[in-house]
């Protein structure tokens, strides 16, 4: 007689393990790389007085890296949702 559900460990399996998420490790490394530009535009802003022009198109880059990976990372999303009918 197999175990009731409600009695099941939901913990894995012990020989599974899942796949790493290629998608998890990449945005991880994208939103370091974010952070390490904000810290040098924030050095730049700071430290800087003799070249303001170099602020804008950082800040610039730096918001329209986090909007990819903010869109790439929603879509995513969405496509599991989509995927699995919930």
């Amino acid at each position: 007689m197999p175990t009731p559900p409600m009695l099941r460990s939901r913990d894995p399996e012990p020989g599974s393990t899942a796949p790493p998420d290629a998608l998890a490790a990449i945005t991880v490394g994208l939103l370091g790389g974010i952070a390490l530009a904000l810290l040098a535009a924030a050095i730049l802003a700071v430290y800087t007085y003799a070249t303001p022009d170099v602020e804008l198109p950082l800040v610039i880059a730096i918001s329209l890296a986090f909007v990819v990976v903010l869109a790439v990372n929603v879509l995513r999303l969405a496509a599991r949702h989509l995927r699995t009918g919930r």
